[in-house]
């Protein structure tokens, strides 16, 4: 048994029952994670495993993947749920964690980046949400900066082609 702090970054349906979820986790880095049976209505977990949320999860090994056994919801991020602006960014940032980091790897750095950038994007004040979509390109060049690139290095490339 695991259990670990996480951002759920994504989710899709798995079957008539079941979901898997993209999380970004304290203890294991990026993961996929099997969540069986959190659509049926009586699911206790099906609250707690929401796209864009900070939860603590006990997870077990299957055959092939991790499976959700536990979940408790320790930030759900409603300031960024309730603006569209907000959503956006935080689903760009999402994205850019899922295609950015290929398996599974701790990192405390990305995790402390995470986590403070979700929090950062749910605090501020609503008026500066517009402005704010530089966030994700401070992101941007903090990730890739933490995973060992050089981002000049990397606008070069870019206008190469």
């Amino acid at each position: 048994m695991i259990k670990t702090e996480a951002i759920i970054l994504k989710s899709a349906d798995l079957n008539e029952t079941g979901r898997n979820l993209i999380v970004y986790s304290e203890k294991l880095g990026k993961i996929n994670i099997r969540a069986i049976g959190v659509k049926k209505v009586e699911s206790k977990l099906r609250p707690h495993i929401e796209s864009i949320s900070y939860v603590q999860m006990i997870l077990v090994e299957g055959k092939n993947s991790l499976i959700l056994k536990d979940a408790i919801l320790l930030d759900q991020f409603l300031n960024i749920k309730k603006n569209l602006e907000r959503i956006k960014i935080a689903k760009k940032i999402a994205d850019l964690i899922d295609e950015a980091i290929a398996g599974q790897e701790k990192d405390e750095d990305i995790w402390k980046l995470v986590l403070k950038t979700f929090e950062d994007l749910n605090n501020i004040d609503s008026t500066s949400v517009a402005s704010d979509t530089t966030s994700v390109d401070k992101f941007q060049k903090k990730i890739i900066q933490l995973l060992g690139y050089d981002p000049e290095t990397i606008k070069q490339i870019e206008n190469l082609y």
